[in-house]
C-alpha cells in the first residue's frame, strides 16, 4: 500500500503478482468532506487522583480528515484535564498491521490500538493468551456518572464480539477491550433507479434474481463490484454461501480439513454467483475498477446495488458532495436462500475494537493504564457516539445512539441484526493472508471469466490445500 493510499482506507487492498494475492481488513469511514466533529464534553473525572498526566500513545484509523480529528479532540480534552499528557496519534491501519506486530512482540506496543482482539477471530486470541492484552473487565464494571456500569452501555450486538466467550476460555466474559462501532455489510441500492424499474427490496434469492432480471430489462445494470478487488467479489460468496450450507460447513472448510467439492451446496453457490456474468448484470467496466472507482460509480448511478459495509456513505462524501442531485440510498440484508441450510436472519459485521496493552509486556515504557481507560472512556461516552454517528454515520456500539440518518432501510437493518446471530465479516479469513488469498481469488477468478462453476470449487479446494501444507510446515 502506498504512502498516499494508505490514508484512505483499511480495505486497501496490497496486491501481489499478477494482481492475485491480496489482504485487506475492513476499517468504515473516510468521511473526509464532513465538518470536523469535537469532544462532546468536558470531563471532570480524576477527583480521588486516580488518574496523573503523562505519554499516551493512540493507534488511529486515519492521519488527517474528520475521523482524526475527531481522535485528537478527544486526546486534546485529556491534556487539558490532566496536566502533563502528551497524546501521540500512530497510523493503525492495514499498512502498518505487521510494523504494529512486532512492536507489541518486542515489548513496544501502542498503549491503546485498534485490532488485538474480537471473540469471533481465533487469530487475535493469541495477543490475549500470552499476556499481550490488559484486561479490562474491572475497569468496564465501573459506573460511569449516571451510576451506569460502562458495560451496560453498550449495544448488544457489539459485546457479542468484545466479550470472551470462547469455549473453554479460562477468562469468561472478560472484556479485552472496548467496542465503539458496529458494522453491517448489507446490499445498497439506489431508490430512484429501483423506482424507474418498479422494484423494492427482495426478501429471497429468488425476489433478488428476479429484480436484477427487472433492472436489466430497464436498461439499468444491477450489481456494482470491482473486479480487480478480490475481497470485494469475495463479499458475495460469503454471504450466499452462509445462506446455502451455513457457517458451520464453511468453517469446515476454510478452516478445518473438509473440501468445498464434497458439498454441492458450495458449487450451487458459485452456480447462483455466475448467473451475474451471465446475465450481463455487472456494472459495465467491472473488471478494471478498482474499489473507489466502483463505488464512485454507484453513486453516479452506472448500477442499482451493491454490497457493502455501512461505512459506505460516509467514505464516498466527497463523491456524493459533487453530485447535481441529491443521492436517495437505500439498504437492505442479504436475502435468504429458500432451503438453505444456513440461518437466513444471521448478519454479516463485525464491532470495531480498542485495546490497551499490559503494562507487563511493555519494556519499553510504562503503560499508563488508567490514563488510556479514561481516553476509551471518553471515546464510548453517548455524547461522542451520538456526534461520530452524525458527522461519521458510524451505526454505535453505545445504546439509545440513533442511527445515521438519511438512508433508508437502515434502522430495520440495524433493528434485525440485533434480534438475529451476528458472524463476523469474511469469517475472520481477512486476518490471514495466506487463507484470504485461497480463499478470496476463485470467487474473483469466476466474477471475471477466468474459471466456471466447477473449476472455482477446484482452484478453491487446491488453494486450501496448499495454505494447509503451509501451516503445517510452520508458515
Amino acid at each position: 500500500m502506498s504512502e498516499l493510499n494508505r490514508k484512505l482506507d483499511r480495505r486497501h487492498v496490497l496486491k501481489g503478482a499478477g494482481g492475485l494475492a491480496a489482504t485487506v481488513a475492513m476499517i468504515p469511514h473516510l468521511a473526509q468532506a464532513a465538518p470536523a466533529p469535537t469532544v462532546a464534553v468536558r470531563y471532570l473525572a480524576n477527583q480521588a487522583g486516580e488518574i496523573t498526566g503523562g505519554d499516551l500513545e493512540v493507534g488511529v484509523f486515519y492521519e488527517e480528515g474528520a475521523w482524526f480529528d475527531h481522535a485528537k479532540s478527544i486526546g486534546d480534552s485529556l491534556e487539558a484535564d490532566f496536566p502533563g499528557t502528551t497524546i501521540k496519534y500512530t497510523f493503525a491501519n492495514t499498512a502498518s498491521d505487521p510494523a504494529r506486530a512486532l512492536r507489541w512482540q518486542n515489548g513496544d506496543p501502542l498503549d491503546v490500538d485498534l485490532g488485538r482482539w474480537s471473540n469471533p477471530a481465533p487469530v487475535t486470541w493469541d495477543w490475549v493468551d500470552n499476556g499481550f492484552v490488559y484486561n479490562m473487565t474491572p475497569d468496564v464494571e465501573q459506573p460511569l456518572a449516571d451510576g451506569t456500569p460502562w458495560k451496560d452501555t453498550f449495544t448488544a450486538a457489539a459485546s457479542s464480539f468484545v466479550v470472551d466467550s470462547r469455549e473453554g476460555t479460562a477468562t469468561p466474559g472478560a472484556y479485552w477491550g472496548v467496542p465503539f462501532e458496529q458494522v453491517l455489510m448489507l446490499i445498497h441500492y439506489n431508490v430512484d433507479l429501483f423506482e424507474q424499474a418498479g422494484v423494492t427490496p427482495p426478501t429471497t434469492w429468488a425476489e433478488f434474481l428476479s429484480v436484477c432480471e427487472t433492472l436489466k430489462a430497464a436498461g439499468i445494470q444491477p450489481i456494482c463490484v470491482s473486479g480487480p478487488t478480490a475481497p470485494y467479489c469475495a463479499h458475495w460468496w460469503d454471504r450466499l454461501t452462509q445462506r446455502i450450507v451455513g457457517e458451520e460447513a464453511v468453517r469446515d472448510v476454510a478452516f478445518g480439513e473438509a473440501l468445498a467439492a464434497d458439498n454441492p451446496g458450495f458449487l450451487q453457490a458459485a452456480q447462483e454467483l455466475a448467473k451475474f456474468r451471465e446475465n450481463d448484470w455487472f456494472m459495465k467496466g467491472f473488471e478494471g475498477a478498482d474499489f473507489t472507482t466502483a463505488q464512485a460509480l454507484f453513486f453516479q448511478g452506472q448500477a442499482a446495488m451493491i454490497h457493502m459495509g455501512s461505512w459506505l456513505s460516509a467514505e464516498m462524501a466527497d463523491v456524493i458532495a459533487e453530485l447535481p442531485n441529491e443521492f436517495r440510498l437505500g439498504v437492505f440484508d442479504f436475502p435468504a436462500y429458500e432451503g438453505g441450510a444456513g440461518d437466513q436472519d444471521a448478519g454479516f459485521g463485525t464491532a470495531q475494537i480498542f485495546s490497551i496493552a499490559d503494562p507487563a509486556k511493555s519494556g519499553s515504557h510504562e503503560v499508563n493504564v488508567p490514563l488510556a481507560v479514561e481516553y476509551l472512556r471518553r471515546w464510548t461516552s453517548k455524547e461522542n457516539s451520538t456526534i461520530r454517528a452524525d458527522t461519521l454515520k458510524m451505526i454505535s456500539a453505545v445504546q439509545d445512539v440513533p442511527a445515521p440518518a438519511g438512508i433508508e432501510g437502515l434502522d430495520a437493518a440495524i433493528a434485525r441484526s440485533a434480534e438475529s446471530p451476528a458472524i463476523i465479516y469474511y469469517y475472520a479469513i481477512h486476518w490471514d493472508t495466506n487463507l484470504s488469498t485461497a480463499w478470496w481469488n476463485p470467487v474473483q477468478a469466476l466474477f471475471l471469466g477466468q474459471v466456471n462453476p466447477e473449476e472455482m470449487i477446484t482452484m478453491l479446494d487446491e488453494g486450501l490445500a496448499q495454505y494447509r501444507q503451509l501451516q503445517d510446515s510452520g508458515g
